[in-house]
């Protein structure tokens, strides 16, 4: 927040004429001192913020994924390896409208991803459909505890699950995926 306040108090408000609201005493430690920077985005759309991905488009500005790996790009020599890593990969995909995520984390007690979606939207419910890039072996539906509710797609039982269901306005759900 900028602070800007001069004055305690201000004197011929409309409300209150000939008398000031408040002490009439300068305070300069509420002023903003020194320079300010910062960064600023403007998204502009058409219809409304749901059907725009203005959701999407906030987490994708306040959000980026980086990574730095603290040493010089050619800090040392490295063996050429046997195998080529492609130049840029996603685990998972989603489409830019609807759900969103809210956290990706590798569970702590077994090898899945706990994967968590929102939906931003205040007033309309929507799907959810991540497609992964690797195989999907089971898809559980969790509670934030990490107990299972219910198993939403299983490839051993040759079930098949198009989307995780509909998700209510400003609703978030929990999903744990064992991956190959």
């Amino acid at each position: 927040m900028l602070r800007g306040v001069g004055l305690l108090g201000k004197e011929d408000l409309l409300l209150r004429p000939g008398r000031p609201s408040g002490i009439k005493m300068p305070v300069s430690d509420s002023q903003l001192r020194g320079s300010f920077s910062c960064r600023l985005s403007l998204f502009s759309y058409i219809g409304t913020p749901v059907t725009a991905g203005v959701a999407q488009q906030a987490r994708a500005w306040l959000t980026p994924v980086q990574c730095y790996n603290k040493i010089p790009w050619d800090a040392m020599k490295l063996n050429k390896a046997k195998f080529n890593v492609p130049e840029s990969y996603s685990l998972l995909k989603m489409p830019p409208v609807g759900c969103l995520i809210s956290a990706l984390k590798k569970a702590e007690d077994r090898q899945e991803l706990i994967l968590r979606l929102f939906n931003p939207a205040e007033l309309t419910s929507c799907d959810a459909t991540v497609a992964f890039s690797r195989k999907v072996m089971t898809c559980t539906e969790t509670m934030i505890e990490k107990k299972e509710m219910n198993e939403r797609f299983n490839t051993e039982k040759n079930e098949v699950l198009k989307e995780l269901a509909l998700f209510l306005p400003g609703q978030s759900r929990t999903f744990s995926y064992r991956i190959v």
